[in-house]
């Protein structure tokens, strides 16, 4: 009858008072092995925030949530991913994405890392996922402001860099700067129409 060849490895001890060395034979435990693949790059999220994106009155569709997950993997895989890119893998129109990428933006779920022209390239929120260490996610979040769920009311916050801000009308800039409800031009304007006629005559004649 053959012999049965055991199944282990061995690795030496060294006896460090009298320099005398050992091996020690390990067999494997076959119960412990691992017969799965972890399957490429991994990373964490946010239970909390996942589940307010699920939740009926997120505003939130399937749709939106399909974009959302892949643009956050793409995220990590190569620094995020336009509307186009998106809807070809996901089966969607280009327009529709472009929508509802628009619509997570405006709520901060996803920040816009690059612009080429008119091409947007989108990236998650670290708020929401990432696949960093946590010390670095710690450093990017505290960039960007919390995300918001569409479906809720509320307003953004300030004081923190966003990705993507609002523009400010220059009409709002200038009644900002000058600290006047109307700009400068507009307060003269009974002046400039006919200054041969007083204020009240003007009033009264509707000019």
């Amino acid at each position: 009858m053959p012999e049965q060849r055991r199944r282990g490895h061995s690795r030496e001890l060294v006896n460090r008072a009298t320099g005398e060395v050992h091996e020690l034979w390990e067999p494997d435990d076959e119960s412990r092995r691992r017969s799965y693949q972890f399957g490429g790059r991994h990373g964490q999220f946010s239970f909390a925030r996942i589940l307010e994106m699920l939740a009926a009155e997120s505003g939130i569709t399937g749709d939106d949530f399909r974009l959302f997950w892949y643009c956050a993997i793409m995220t990590y895989d190569k620094g995020g991913a336009t509307a186009t890119e998106a809807a070809k893998y996901l089966g969607l129109t280009p327009q529709a994405t472009r929508r509802m990428a628009k619509k997570l933006c405006e709520n901060r779920i996803f920040l816009v890392e690059e612009v080429i022209g008119r091409t947007k390239k989108y990236k998650a929120s670290p708020h929401i996922v990432s696949s960093l260490s946590g010390a670095e996610q710690s450093a990017l979040a505290a960039a960007y402001h919390l995300p918001t769920m569409p479906g809720r009311s509320g307003t953004a916050s300030k004081g923190r860099q966003n990705a993507t801000p609002k523009p400010v009308s220059g009409a709002r800039r200038s009644a900002g700067e000058d600290g006047r409800a109307v700009t400068p031009e507009a307060e003269s304007i009974d002046d400039v129409r006919d200054p041969g006629r007083s204020r009240a005559r003007r009033r009264a004649h509707g000019g």
